[in-house]
């Protein structure tokens, strides 16, 4: 009978190499790590939160890194192209995405979204939290959410709000109050805030869900008024202004987020090394006075926590959209 010939010392050897790189792998790549630009895909135009966002942190992260970061703009399909762009390339950290809560809202809106968020992509952070105020034109006769209900609930179908389209935050937090408050109003979906807040400046619609970095100019120059803030807590920016659950609705916390995601299967190590420098640069006073002034509160969160916080979304808007039978069509 064959008898198969002890392993060598040679062969004992090459596999101690072997265990010995995999266990020194990790550390590698994040000593290394970045060792080219990084390209951080915005998958809105030029000009909004997201970008503003992202190029702020970027910044100061390539001044850190010392690699450029590089911000990349591929709007369009809700968020869907910038989001494929990020999941076609190497799961290496050196491509990632920068969507907003339309990563968990798409997916209950259309029934042939190409993702599934957590399974094809790795949340990093959020980067800001952009709460939502209801905001009325200046000279509007209600002060306060009670007597805005009450006109509506006077006059059904009387009053109409805005939104920056179909799908979007705004459009669903406002869906959702007028289902809570019991009130039929006409919803009038926008090409983005700018056009729907000069038709509540005009007096064509009557209130608007408007995101705080869109709303606290106007605001501030005494334009519109803000009656309530969508989020659980209220604004330090507007601390007097009281929030849709203290005004009657309990529970009630409609919140908008921007974060970074990374391709799924980026090495631990390597995601590691950039939520350490997306946190240190949210850290800085300087990204917070920037942030501040636009009415966005910095994020920060760990990988994890941002996990949870889109799958409980995830589920949250999914049962939202099936409750007030919202589509896209």
């Amino acid at each position: 009978m064959n008898q198969k010939p002890a392993p060598s010392r040679r062969h004992f050897n090459a596999i101690g190499g072997v265990l010995a790189l995999m266990a020194w792998a990790p550390s590698t790549w994040a000593d290394t790590f970045p060792s080219k630009p990084i390209r951080i895909v915005v998958p809105f135009s030029a000009g909004g939160p997201t970008d503003f966002m992202a190029r702020t942190i970027g910044k100061i992260m390539s001044t850190n890194l010392g690699q450029p970061v590089i911000v990349d703009n591929k709007p369009g399909g809700g968020g869907v192209i910038g989001m494929s762009e990020v999941k076609n390339q190497p799961a290496d950290g050196y491509t990632m995405v920068f969507p907003s809560i339309l990563a968990v809202t798409n997916p209950a809106l259309m029934p042939k979204y190409p993702f599934d968020t957590l399974r094809d992509f790795a949340p990093l952070t959020v980067v800001g939290f952009v709460p939502h105020a209801v905001v009325v034109r200046s000279d509007f006769p209600a002060a306060d959410l009670q007597a805005l209900v009450a006109m509506s609930k006077a006059k059904p179908d009387s009053l109409s709000y805005g939104s920056s389209g179909n799908g979007t935050s705004a459009h669903l937090g406002a869906a959702l109050f007028a289902q809570r408050a019991g009130i039929r109003a006409t919803h009038v979906p926008y090409k983005g805030a700018g056009p729907a807040v000069q038709d509540l400046l005009g007096g064509q619609i009557q209130f608007m869900f408007l995101d705080m970095s869109s709303a606290l100019p106007f605001i501030k120059a005494g334009k519109l008024r803000a009656l309530a803030v969508a989020t659980a807590k209220r604004f330090d920016g507007l601390p007097d202004v009281p929030t849709v659950a203290e005004q009657g609705y309990p529970g009630f916390d409609v919140h908008g987020w921007y974060g970074l995601m990374l391709k799924a299967g980026t090495p631990a190590a390597v995601t590691q090394r950039l939520y350490a420098e997306v946190k240190r640069a949210l850290d800085t006073q300087e990204v917070r006075d920037i942030f501040k002034a636009q009415g966005i509160s910095p994020g920060g969160m760990p990988p994890d926590q941002f996990t949870v916080l889109v799958r409980n979304d995830l589920a949250m808007w999914k049962r939202t959209v099936e409750e007030l039978h919202i589509s896209l069509q």
